[in-house]
């Protein structure tokens, strides 16, 4: 359970990624091993270990073989595996003599420790053989130093030298008894300082490569008197290096006879941890403080002024029509704007304010030490008034104002949570006045936003209740004189207000992010709905239902469309989508998405032609099918010439461009029978029907009577 536990924590290595890969010969009798090896070595690939039965019978026990085998190479470790006591070890020593390539292992065996053995015995035979391969002028040493090698040599000896950590060995008196060639290239010390074996002399040379060297000093010290405590201490070395010192005391048969202090370099990883905690509390745009060190500002500065009695005011920004930013000119813009507009900030608090950046265009400020609230009132008005001024983002100026909401303690909250809250309040009144001013903070705020919350939740919980319906208002086709298709229309049945229109939600809706699921409620219903008519029987006809931007940013929005025509089984000629001019060209992502929902074989109108955007370029960017014109224009006909033109000239410009045209709120025969005389193809308004429930228009749809009525309004004078 323990093996499958570690594979799914640390994933299921092969053994070659941790284990030196071993090339094993088995030999059955000794006679039979030493052919072996006679073999390698004529071959000069001489075996580096053997492990030796003590008994082969029949033939040469392992005493023996082990005899012959140093015959013919000295050098070769070997491992006695025996459970006799065939021989003593005094007994083995007397046969083989005293040698440093001799170990013993007790049966039965223990896997690991034959791995270690292996590991560590074919190590020291690699490292051995690498000697001999030594230059000439090494040679001389190596033979004068071999004696006290082979006294020291011996498995902890091999994974001493082998550790990628730098060790030092002390005795109780500061003698240094032993060091790996790590420590010594790690910490950059001469030969000469290693060669005193004293402690001192090697803390005066460190003394000027430390940071915190006094620290690091009276550590040790207190480890000389403290000898069985264990320590983990960090070191700054001024070449920006990291060490971790681990120090334990050095042990023989249970007693203390010194230290033992293991270095190891943690620079990438203790660069790694500070930049971890630096994201962790700092906004990673700007660089300035984010919500989690905001917060603990906000508690520091809770603190200060209740011992100091002082105040400080909590500011909340957020830039006016950042949005349009983003949309218009993209998000990399938006970005740039935020890192100016931020350093812009920065220059206009002093060091013992936070100024911290929550996301988006939303950011705090704490202003400490706040004496006279006509100061607050001061600094906010150079805020507001060095925000007028442009921003120049490439050969681009913009300009962006500031909303401020102010809270105060302790007179208007003594907790963060308040404080954020109440600031964050005041800042939605200041944007409600257009921005571009400071609002301070007082309880009515309060009691406002908690109506706005309610209203929030009404809504969120009128989707689930099934509170919405729809109506339909009718599409007249004037030449056809006939109906062509009906417009999808939501309406809130609310259980306390009554029926509630779009125009009492739909802004909601949109500022809470819900007019997702709404819209997608609308568009399921509405093809449902004319699904459900075509089934009973009744003409075919196109339904049109309105889609916002905030619908159409979505990335999935095509496959959402396309789900929905699957689902309700309706074909994509008889549903409309209907988006505005400033829908369109507020993202080009968005053109891009009308363009793909397009390709699904739906129709496409432009809403409320005539008041959005000035330019109609957009028109050959997106494929469209039908323009409708505003209902502003149409109610001044005979009232207005300026508008009748602009009417003629939407027409005539429809016709050029192979599209459609349907004049919104008609209501009166003058104005129906201006858009017949100039060719306007389809009319929607009061003066044909109000939006019908669903009863209603079936009847609309299949009363004859009613049909006459339309075509009697169509033809009288």
């Amino acid at each position: 359970n323990l093996d499958n536990l570690s594979k799914e924590i640390f994933g299921d290595k092969p053994e070659s990624e941790y284990l030196p890969q071993f090339e094993i010969d088995v030999a059955s009798q000794g006679e039979e091993a030493v052919k072996r090896i006679e073999v390698a070595m004529s071959d000069n690939q001489p075996y580096a270990l053997a492990f030796v039965d003590i008994r082969m019978p029949p033939g040469w026990d392992g005493i023996e073989t082990i005899k012959h085998i140093w015959k013919l190479d000295k050098n070769i470790q070997i491992v006695i595996c025996t459970a006799y006591s065939d021989y003593s070890w005094e007994e083995t020593i007397s046969h083989l003599g005293k040698t440093d390539n001799l170990l013993i292992l007790k049966k039965p065996f223990d896997n690991i420790a034959v791995r270690q053995l292996a590991c560590a015995l074919t190590t020291k035979w690699k490292l051995t053989e690498e000697a001999r391969q030594y230059t000439a002028d090494l040679k001389q040493l190596v033979e004068d130093r071999t004696l006290s090698l082979q006294e020291s040599l011996s498995l902890v000896k091999s994974t001493f030298e082998s550790s990628s950590d730098g060790i030092l060995v002390v005795d109780l008196d500061g003698k240094i008894i032993d060091y790996n060639h790590k420590f010594i290239t790690m910490l950059d010390i001469p030969n000469s300082i290693m060669d005193a074996k004293n402690e001192t002399r090697l803390l005066d040379f460190l003394k000027t490569k430390i940071v915190n060297f006094n620290e690091f000093f009276y550590r040790l010290q207190e480890l000389h008197s403290k000898t069985n405590e264990i320590s983990i201490d960090v070191i700054y070395f001024h070449n920006s290096k990291i060490f971790e010192c681990y120090s334990q005391p050095h042990k023989l048969n249970d007693k203390i006879i010194g230290r033992i202090l293991d270095f190891r370099d943690i620079t990438k990883r203790a660069k790694l941890e500070q930049e971890l905690k630096h994201q962790a509390t700092h906004d990673s745009l700007t660089g300035l403080a984010n919500r989690v060190k905001l917060l603990d500002r906000m508690r520091q500065a809770i603190k200060t002024s209740e011992t100091n009695k002082t105040k400080f005011a909590i500011l909340f920004l957020d830039f006016d029509r950042f949005k349009l930013v983003n949309d218009s000119l993209s998000h990399t813009v938006g970005d740039k704007l935020l890192k100016i507009a931020s350093k812009r900030l920065q220059s206009m608090i002093r060091s013992e304010d936070t100024l911290a950046r929550l996301g988006g265009d939303e950011f705090v400020i704490i202003f400490m030490n706040i004496e006279k609230d006509e100061h607050i009132h001061e600094k906010i008005e150079k805020l507001l008034a060095t925000f007028r001024e442009p921003f120049v983002i490439g050969d681009r100026k913009l300009t962006i104002t500031l909303s401020v909401g102010v809270s105060i303690y302790p007179k208007d909250a003594t907790t963060v949570d308040a404080l954020l809250r109440n600031s964050d309040t005041a800042m939605y009144r200041a944007k409600a006045n257009k921005g571009d001013n400071v609002q301070y903070y007082h309880p009515e705020m309060s009691i406002q936003s908690l109506a706005e919350l309610d209203s929030e939740s009404e809504l969120r919980h009128a989707l689930a209740n099934k509170e919405f319906f729809l109506c339909f208002q009718p599409q007249i086709d004037l030449n056809k004189e006939k109906l062509v298709a009906v417009e999808a229309l939501i309406r809130w049945q609310h259980p306390k207000k009554g029926v509630l229109l779009p125009i009492d939600f739909i802004p909601l809706a949109e500022e809470t992010g819900l007019i997702i699921p709404i819209g997608e409620w609308v568009l399921r219903t509405a093809c449902y709905q004319n699904k459900a008519w075509q089934d009973a029987g009744f003409p075919p006809i196109r339904i049109a239902v309105n889609v916002t931007s905030e619908q159409l940013k979505q990335i999935d929005i095509t496959n959402t469309v396309s789900n929905i025509l699957k689902e309700t089984n309706l074909s994509p000629e008889y549903l409309e989508l209907e988006l505005t001019e400033n829908v369109i060209l507020s993202n080009g992502e968005i053109i891009k998405s009308v363009s793909e929902i397009k390709k699904l074989g739906i129709s496409i109108a432009i809403d409320d032609f005539g008041t959005g955007y000035s330019s109609l370029s957009y028109l050959h960017k997106i494929p469209l099918d039908r323009l409708k014109i505003d209902s502003s224009f149409v109610k001044n006909i005979q009232l207005v010439s300026g508008d009748e033109a602009i009417i003629r000239a939407v027409i005539a410009m429809a016709k050029n461009l192979n599209l459609e045209v349907l004049a919104e709120g008609v209501e009166t025969k003058e104005q129906l029978n201006f858009l017949k005389l100039h060719k306007c193809g389809d009319v929607q308004g009061f003066y044909f029907s109000n939006p019908l429930s669903i009863n209603e228009i079936e009847k609309f749809m299949n009363d004859p009577s009613a049909m006459q009525n339309v075509n009697l309004f169509l033809n009288r004078e």
